[in-house]
């Protein structure tokens, strides 16, 4: 990450009351799943919490593909022999996405915060007009002109939303100290009620893959910020396929 980014970073945070933005953490409820073969399938159990993005749990977790396939993914010739048995392979798929998830858990606010900032490029991108929807609006504290053009609350912060850009591309695993982008998002976008949407974010699915969780989700809001999100998150976290449709 350029020096450029990162004092343009520090110059955008120094101008922050960080009282009169911050929104407590999703406490979590403690996360980890149990990988079981039965009948030639495997299944999970357990629950994910990814913060922000949502609880998914049971079902709603997959895992991509057969314990043949599997054996051919990177993560399990690197740490296991070639010819090492079923049960083998499911304890190590266990202890893997386990210490994944604990990861996740222990680095949520850095995931949230990259999260939120995937959201509001892209509503950013599209001028995504949130002022219609009366339950994220908060007329009163529109502080540029008229309501009816998006364009006067998307471009006066356009520039400090790209300065943070380059966050996208760093771990997220805690590595790197970041500061706390919702704080800085809710300095942009004071008119938009973050409360809310957090809130009504709906978890659809998770898929363990090779070195890899991905997740869906969409908003109880006719689909209007979230349809069918996607991302996978990487063994630094860093949130990569990110596509909103």
């Amino acid at each position: 990450m350029g020096i450029s980014a990162v004092t343009a970073m520090e110059r955008v945070l120094s101008m922050i009351k960080y009282e009169d933005y911050i929104t407590p953490e999703k406490e979590s409820s403690g996360s980890g799943v149990k990988i079981i073969s039965e009948d030639d399938e495997l299944k999970i159990s357990g629950s994910v919490d990814l913060g922000y993005i949502g609880k998914f749990s049971d079902s709603q977790i997959e895992i991509d593909g057969s314990l043949e396939e599997i054996r051919e993914w990177d993560i399990v010739s690197e740490n296991l022999e070639e010819d090492c048995s079923d049960d083998e392979l499911i304890a190590f798929l266990n202890k893997y996405f386990n210490d994944f998830i604990d990861k996740l858990s222990r680095n949520i606010e850095n995931v949230n915060g990259a999260f939120l900032l995937h959201v509001f490029m892209d509503m950013d991108s599209c001028e995504c007009n949130f002022t219609v929807i009366d339950d994220l609006f908060i007329e009163d504290k529109l502080f540029y002109g008229n309501e009816e053009d998006i364009a006067e609350i998307y471009n006066p912060v356009r520039e400090g939303l790209y300065n943070l850009s380059p966050y996208l591309e760093t771990p997220n695993d805690g590595s790197i100290p970041k500061g706390h982008i919702l704080t800085v998002l809710r300095s942009f976008y004071p008119m938009f009620n973050f409360d809310t949407f957090l809130a009504n974010i709906i978890p659809e699915c998770i898929g363990l893959h090779d070195g890899e969780i991905s997740f869906q989700c969409s908003d109880d809001f006719d689909n209007a910020i979230l349809c069918g999100a996607y991302g996978v998150l990487d063994e630094e976290l860093c949130i990569n396929d990110w596509h909103d449709f």
